[in-house]
């Protein structure tokens, strides 16, 4: 699904959060929202999502201002798992509430999501309590990837995770994005992460979009505000 975001405003309580954001988000791609803390890159993610809404400005998908949001998907950033509910119960909530198929076919469903992402079958009675911290990541991701979403929404997605959990987390994503042939939308303060996953970047600051390019080009850049974020200065 192509995304293309047209001049959005957002206000709260008089605060101007978003002042005019243009980007566009190709379809397929992996696309990264870079920022830093209170630019507004989760406020846009919201917008997009129809979380929330805009003041002003369109936004279009597929050319359409009108979407199904069954097609979204989020990996939130600190997963959301449910503490009550067994792995499988967790990847499969939302067809489990939607009586969507019989529990036998919705099992067998889980373990083919948990074997493309690296869960073993010793996993699917656990609860989250049980798993490290990259194992309930991995659970959240099958969680979001279990209806096949057209376009998936990625929150921080190696947030809490060490250097050798969050590049596998980086690499499952690149090959999730490759193989489902879904649109990709992370904001993220993880630079390596954002190189690891993502096609394009654009960084926002101060309500607007800044700059963009692919993020193979991000340490290239000369754009001043953008280095001052690399650099991780005010």
């Amino acid at each position: 699904m192509e995304i293309n975001i047209e001049n959005i405003y957002k206000n709260f309580d008089g605060k101007k959060v978003l002042k005019g954001v243009t980007l566009k988000i190709p379809n397929k791609k992996s696309t990264i929202i870079l920022g830093k803390s209170g630019c507004g890159k989760s406020v846009l993610l919201k917008i997009i999502y129809k979380l929330i809404f805009q003041d002003k400005g369109v936004i279009k998908y597929n050319s359409e201002e009108n979407v199904d949001i069954n097609n979204f998907s989020m990996l939130f950033q600190y997963g959301a798992l449910f503490d009550s509910l067994k792995v499988w119960e967790n990847i499969a909530f939302q067809a489990i509430n939607e009586h969507d198929n019989s529990i036998n076919n919705l099992k067998e469903k889980v373990i083919e999501n948990m074997e493309s992402l690296g869960l073993t079958s010793d996993n699917f009675y656990k609860y989250p309590s049980e798993l490290s911290g990259g194992m309930k990541k991995r659970v959240a991701l099958g969680r979001a990837l279990f209806k096949k979403p057209q376009v998936i929404f990625l929150d921080e997605p190696t947030t809490g995770l060490d250097p050798i959990n969050s590049n596998l987390i980086n690499e499952l994503i690149v090959k999730t994005i490759k193989e489902k042939e879904i649109t990709a939308i992370t904001i993220t303060h993880d630079i390596k992460s954002a190189i690891k996953t993502g096609d394009l970047f654009y960084y926002l600051e101060d309500g607007i979009t800044e700059i963009s390019d692919t993020c193979n080009n991000l340490f290239k850049t000369t754009n001043k505000k953008l280095n001052y974020f690399l650099k991780g200065e005010k």
